[in-house]
């Protein structure tokens, strides 16, 4: 099966009519936005609202509008959000570990033996946790919810509640921050990587990964895309947006790659099965009885989309200047 060229789709699916803007982009506030999709609405959790999502016509980056108040976004992010529980699924469970151990292993190979390592919306600390059983690292974490910051803590990982800017953390400190789907939660990311570039010590390292809004899946789906998970990301980024960002944030040496990523496109299947609904019944944590076999039929079109540099989601490197 070919797979048209996500570029060629993407265009497509703009609206060429300029949209009223309630809220202006994060890098060129100055500049023009079209529709990239509308009707978009939460079917994970069942948040309240209709959203749409806006390109920038100088940046190409992506943001939903109208952006959720505090009260919104509390019903977007319930206690059974699937980043804070463990999935019901054995062999969901058991793939999410086997890629963080291989995430951790892979980090660490950026860093020195004694390096600090900051983990922002670590969550419940596995991924730091992970790195923990690799050496005598000085693991350092930021986590919004006070109930997943005190399970990461008990790894005996220094954890901060609340925002990053809450974290007492010296300048000039930090060997890597890492970032793994952060960057389209936050409510302004420029000044997030400019607070995370003040932190590195010079030659310091960021990466991330963050769903890639110019992918296949994104293309064919639109409105029902599973990377976009509205309304809790409120960017959406693809590579040139997000090196565009890192270079107006003060990094250099920036690096864009595509990962194997199927959850996206079975995330995006669910939502379209489940699109004439207008509840979250029959799902757990914001997934299906089916979700597990759904990322397992998608898996070789995934495999096809990172070859083809089109993946559900990007990773992203940057280093701040010695």
């Amino acid at each position: 099966m070919s797979i048209a060229p996500a570029t060629e789709i993407y265009e497509k699916n703009v609206d060429i009519v300029q949209a009223d803007r309630a809220e202006p982009c994060a890098l060129c506030p100055d500049a023009t936005s079209s529709v990239f999709a509308s009707g978009v609405r939460d079917f994970e959790y069942g948040a309240p609202g209709e959203y749409r999502w806006l390109r920038c016509d100088h940046c190409n980056l992506v943001r939903i509008d109208p952006i959720p108040d505090d009260y919104i976004l509390s019903l977007a992010y319930p206690d059974h959000y699937h980043a804070y529980q463990p999935h019901s699924s054995r062999f969901v469970g058991w793939y999410n570990q086997r890629r963080r151990r291989a995430r951790a292993k892979e980090l660490i190979q950026y860093i020195p033996g004694d390096a600090t390592v900051l983990d922002v919306g670590c969550g419940t600390g596995s991924l730091l946790h992970e790195i923990q059983k690799l050496g005598t690292y000085e693991l350092l974490g930021v986590e919004y919810r006070a109930d997943a910051a005190a399970q990461a803590g008990r790894h005996g990982i220094k954890v901060w509640t609340g925002e990053l800017e809450d974290a007492d953390i010296p300048a000039s400190s930090v060997d890597l921050c890492v970032m793994e789907h952060v960057i389209e939660h936050v409510r302004n990311p420029v000044e997030t990587l400019r607070r995370i570039h003040t932190l590195l010590k010079p030659g310091g390292i960021v990466i991330g990964e963050t769903p890639n809004v110019r992918c296949f899946d994104a293309a064919l789906f639109i409105s029902y895309w599973g990377g976009g998970h509205a309304p809790r990301h409120l960017w959406l980024f693809q590579p040139d947006s997000m090196k565009n960002t890192l270079r107006g944030c003060g990094y250099d040496d920036m690096t864009i790659t595509h990962p194997v990523y199927s959850a996206h496109l079975a995330l995006s299947m669910q939502n379209w099965l489940r699109r004439h609904r207008n509840d979250t019944d029959g799902l757990t944590c914001g997934r299906s009885w089916y979700f597990p076999l759904l990322c397992s039929a998608a898996m070789p079109l995934s495999v096809a989309a990172s070859v083809l540099k089109q993946s559900g989601a990007i990773r992203f490197m940057a280093r701040k200047a010695d």
